[in-house]
């Protein structure tokens, strides 16, 4: 047997035990409150025939009583009762009684002077009082008869009571018995039915792979499995997600490296060439002399080729981080506080030192946003760099208040046509010789801009200019508020 098969039978039989246990303890309450109910049901049924019974044989048992002496009145048959022994009547049928009911008629003085013949003759242990009252094996009634002074009590056989109860309790536990294993069986088959979405669920998990991340289907599912279907889906879109970073990175780094690594293999091959050449060509060297280095201009085009290749290497990783982020990292941060600070690097290099301005609100306010700092910062230093080498004049960076809060950077360059605008988005993107280098940073740029959920906006020209490019990367939500946060010192670290 298989052995997930047994796993899901398993977890049939354990819930069709769980669920049989449950109902049959409900049960079992329920007959023993149903049958507390009819007992004291019966037993009022009972009470209330008592007390009809009592009304009914006072005046037949008063006559009984007058019809030993007919030549006397009732008042004068009483006296003469009281002084003999109890006269014994016949038995008092009970409509809903398998035995009947026992009569006493007694006086005021408690002495017993008529009873039926299943009645004792010695009088109930019970006070002459109006009501119910229970002995050992009787239930009594006593009734009064205020115009003759003489107390009617009708008993009822308690045994008879508990009999009827009894006869109750096992009727229902008898339906209890023949029910019991049909209920088990519907619980058990209910169970596996509702089960078979569980096993639905397994085998398309079971069946996902590397290659098959499509969602799982949860239509029809009960809620709680669906629940469960729907998270193992963003599980899923999360792994792809994962998944295309890994494949997308290796694909960048491939490509963008594959060049630069070509491009120092030949230059080193064409100096070492040229060494060998020259070696060659002077085969009897003075003594003392050295043969020629390698020449200088190949040795720089090494080094600038290198200096590509670990520019991009790290293109490629601010790309992994950017496209890996989580929201749920991000805070707010201080737009003016960061391109001071990203400005601030740039100005340490000489090529910068003197081409960069960094343009701020008045009186520095704060500029606050909802994101990702060094997120932020890889974009701002990517548009800068670019904007550096595709110009030779003066570049811009401007930070803009709240509402609309944006990042600005501008140049004053040959600038982009709108084909070239949405060309330089794309990764991979080459445009010539001059141009090389915005196809990875700008796809780095606007990965960064999505997450943010801001705005990606290219001007060529800028607004009030002849030629350029201005790129603005504008927040949907943005404050000049910074009660909450305040750098310390007036730096906020990054990296």
């Amino acid at each position: 047997m298989n052995p997930r098969t047994g796993a899901q039978q398993s977890l049939v039989q354990r819930l069709s035990r769980t669920l049989t246990a449950a109902v049959l303890a409900v049960w079992l309450l329920s007959i023993a409150l149903v049958g507390w109910y009819v007992d004291s049901q019966i037993q009022d049924n009972f009470d209330v025939e008592l007390i009809e019974s009592a009304h009914r044989q006072l005046y037949p048992a008063l006559l009984e009583l007058q019809l030993t002496n007919p030549q006397n009145n009732l008042e004068t048959a009483l006296q003469v009762a009281a002084g003999g022994d109890p006269r014994v009547m016949g038995e008092l049928p009970g409509s809903d009684h398998s035995e009947p009911l026992l009569l006493q008629l007694r006086n005021s003085d408690g002495k017993v002077l008529l009873r039926t013949k299943a009645t004792p003759a010695s009088p109930f242990a019970v006070p002459l009082e109006e009501g119910f009252y229970d002995t050992e094996d009787f239930r009594v009634f006593s009734l009064y008869d205020a115009q003759y002074h003489v107390w009617l009590q009708l008993a009822d056989p308690v045994e008879e009571r508990r009999e009827a109860s009894r006869r109750t309790v096992v009727g229902l536990a008898v339906v209890l018995l023949i029910m019991l294993p049909v209920m088990a069986w519907m619980v058990a088959t209910v169970a596996r039915r509702e089960l078979r979405y569980v096993g639905q669920l397994q085998r398309q998990i079971t069946a996902r792979s590397g290659s098959n991340l499509q969602p799982l289907s949860v239509d029809g599912m009960p809620l709680a499995l669906r629940v469960v279907g729907e998270g193992v889906n963003q599980l899923l879109e999360r792994l792809g997600e994962a998944l295309n970073v890994e494949r997308s990175l290796a694909a960048n780094a491939a490509h963008e490296l594959r060049t630069p690594l070509a491009e120092v293999r030949l230059r080193l091959q064409t100096a070492i060439d040229q060494a060998q050449q020259h070696r060659g060509s002077d085969t009897h060297p003075a003594p003392g002399a050295e043969v020629e280095a390698v020449p200088l201009n190949e040795v720089k085009a090494v080094l600038h080729a290198l200096e590509v290749m670990s520019h991009r290497a790290e293109r490629l990783l601010q790309l992994s981080r950017a496209e890996g982020r989580d929201v749920a990292h991000f805070a707010r941060v201080n737009l003016v506080q960061l391109a001071e600070q990203v400005a601030q690097e740039f100005w340490q290099q000489t090529y910068a030192h003197k081409r960069l301005d960094c343009l701020t609100p008045d009186a520095h306010e704060a500029v606050w946003v909802w994101g990702d700092l060094d997120g932020l910062a890889i974009v701002l230093r990517n548009l800068i760099e670019n904007a550096l080498r595709h110009s030779d004049g003066m570049v811009e960076v401007q930070v803009l208040p709240a509402p609309g809060a944006a990042l600005l950077v501008r140049d004053s360059g040959a600038g982009l046509t709108a084909a070239q605008i949405q060309l330089i988005q794309r990764r991979h993107a080459r445009m010539d010789r001059q141009h090389i280098g915005y196809g990875l940073g700008m796809s780095i740029v606007k990965t960064i801009a999505d997450t943010h959920g801001a705005q990606l906006v290219f001007a060529s020209p800028p607004p009030h200019a002849a030629h350029g490019l201005e790129v603005g990367l504008y927040f949907s939500a943005a404050s000049n508020d910074a009660e909450e946060e305040k750098p310390c010192n007036g730096v906020m670290p990054f990296t």
